[in-house]
């Protein structure tokens, strides 16, 4: 008979498999051109194959089909199938259940963008509110027990405004930024819309093909995975034309293309000036999104590091943790003035997102600090 410890490792083994399955489906799924029914067609045999794999042990079955129906409703918030089918998802996952709180939050998440979506707040307001009181309590027990607070103090900061939303959306006000298939439905496509959606798709696959050859392994070099890219990008451009109405589009395949280069140059290890010139060619033409500054500021200040330039790292970090700051103190002021006025929440980065970012770029510049000093010479 297995012993706890062997089953506990076959459960790992055999979930670590699904996971990595799940990765190719996800993958798959996030074509343009692939529909809901073929994903979940894609997701049911998957979940076939790992309960069968599972036999007799009903817990990693239990397990698979909970993951199975997570990614369901998360195809469902994507393919925005008809509310009726994102509310049998949800109401499949809640017949499993939820593996732990923070499941739990991340997939109630996915159901509210689909209540948001399909303007229904009474159908969204029913599930926030029980989880926004089971999060009080559990940030009450924390506190009692001297736990961290700090997943319980965000993800009530983050349903809190969702919930604003709602009840906003009840009240007939929109968020500025929110889409709903009312308003979807009712606008006309630009006529390019259809030939960059098609050209994007032939760009991400490209473009994961590339990741994929360095990231699994480092034989390729550094030099032959730049050029890769810049004919990914030139050819993509070429596609596009010089169209005005594809001058965005343009900037932007350019700007992805310049972060995918700085990653590969640092997860590459390359010397400092290769890596300064990949940031130096991504700062000209622009990040994507905030995220991906703070994502791709964080891979060149720790090769600077690396490569014993922190004071390199210690110039880009200081001014950007300082527009960080400014950022979310701005939000927090944004919100206060939104419930005072009893309006709809505006999107965009939350002070969450600030937080978590302010911290971790701010260990990564005292770290830089620490090794500047370090390197002067003592008086």
């Amino acid at each position: 008979m297995s012993t706890d410890e062997e089953i506990v490792e076959e459960d790992n083994e055999l979930l670590s498999a699904f996971a990595e399955a799940s990765v190719a489906i996800y993958l798959k799924a996030t074509e343009r051109t692939r529909t809901f029914a073929e994903v979940v067609d894609d997701y049911r045999g998957l979940e076939a194959e790992f309960v069968a794999r599972a036999g007799d042990d009903e817990r990693s079955a239990l397990e698979v089909r909970r993951r199975i129906a997570e990614h369901v409703l998360s195809a469902a918030r994507d393919k925005a199938p008809r509310f009726e089918v994102c509310r049998g998802a949800w109401n499949e996952l809640i017949r499993l259940g939820f593996t732990n709180i923070w499941i739990r939050c991340l997939t109630t998440w996915s159901y509210l963008d689909c209540c948001a979506y399909d303007e229904q707040p009474e159908e969204g307001l029913a599930v926030v509110e029980p989880l926004l009181a089971e999060l009080e309590r559990g940030l009450e027990e924390a506190r009692a027990a001297q736990r961290p607070t700090d997943f319980y103090e965000e993800e009530l900061e983050r349903y809190g405004d969702l919930r604003d939303e709602l009840l906003a959306q009840q009240r007939g006000q929109l968020s500025p930024s929110r889409r709903t298939r009312r308003m979807d439905e009712a606008s006309q496509p630009a006529p390019e819309k259809e030939k960059i959606d098609e050209i994007d798709d032939e760009l991400r696959k490209a473009c994961r093909a590339v990741f994929k050859s360095f990231a699994r392994s480092q034989d390729r070099s550094f030099a032959e995975v730049a050029a890769d890219y810049k004919r990914i990008e030139a050819d993509t451009v070429a596609r596009a034309g010089e169209g005005q109405a594809f001058q965005a589009f343009v900037l932007n395949v350019r700007q992805r293309i310049a972060e995918d280069i700085l990653q590969a140059a640092c997860w590459l290890k390359q010397p400092f000036e290769v890596c300064r010139e990949a940031w130096n060619d991504l700062v000209r033409v622009g990040f994507t999104s905030i995220s991906e500054r703070c994502w791709k500021t964080t891979y060149y200040a720790e090769s600077c590091g690396e490569n014993q330039k922190p004071e390199e790292g210690l110039a880009v970090l200081e001014p950007f943790l300082a527009e960080l700051q400014r950022g979310l103190e701005a939000g927090l002021a944004r919100r206060s003035e939104a419930r005072a006025k009893l309006e709809p929440p505006r999107h965009g980065p939350s002070p969450r997102f600030y937080r978590q970012w302010i911290k971790s770029l701010g260990e990564l510049r005292d770290k830089l600090e620490a090794a500047r000093k370090g390197a002067e010479p003592s008086t």
